[in-house]
């Protein structure tokens, strides 16, 4: 049974303007990953689409978490993507600089560095939404790890990409 509550291939190719209602949606300058994961998934809390603007408080659809960082905190349980239980094949995957992660209570904890993101692992492909493209992506595992491998890699830094349960 899939733990993903929204069928996932109803936002393919679309662009965050498409699956949000909010002000936020209408701007390009915003990293959009963790808004269309939180859309799919159902999650609102901390800040959000909805909260905006007073405007947007006034609409009365339902907002979604728009921090990458705040995803992976609210994660019951992360890891390096190596270290992923065989039997979780369904979760969050989160990419982003070794430098921004580190152990605060004996539980990972993301730093807000502007190189982070995250996506659904489902059936070996991540569901992700491409800023660059402003579209949603369905990308084959390897390709993902690939793409933001050369992405997010500069000279002295080491790109990781973590497993987070979903919320």
């Amino acid at each position: 049974m899939s733990l993903i509550p929204t069928e996932l291939g109803r936002g393919l190719h679309k662009s965050i303007k498409d699956l949000c209602p909010f002000s936020i949606a209408n701007r390009n300058d915003q990293n959009h990953c963790a808004h269309y994961v939180s859309h799919m998934m159902g999650y609102e809390f901390s800040k959000t689409c909805k909260t905006f603007t007073w405007a947007d408080k006034q609409n009365p659809a339902m907002g979604a978490t728009l921090r990458v960082d705040d995803l992976f905190g609210k994660s019951p349980e992360t890891g390096l993507l190596s270290n992923k239980p065989s039997t979780l094949n369904e979760c969050l995957i989160f990419v982003t600089l070794a430098s921004n992660v580190s152990t605060r209570a004996g539980k990972l904890a993301m730093g807000n560095h502007p190189r982070k993101h995250v996506g659904i692992l489902s059936n070996s492909k991540v569901w992700n939404y491409s800023n660059t493209h402003r579209k949603v992506l369905s990308d084959p595992l390897a390709s993902f790890i690939s793409k933001f491998n050369v992405a997010y890699q500069t000279a002295g830094t080491t790109v990781e990409f973590y497993y987070g349960k979903f919320i």
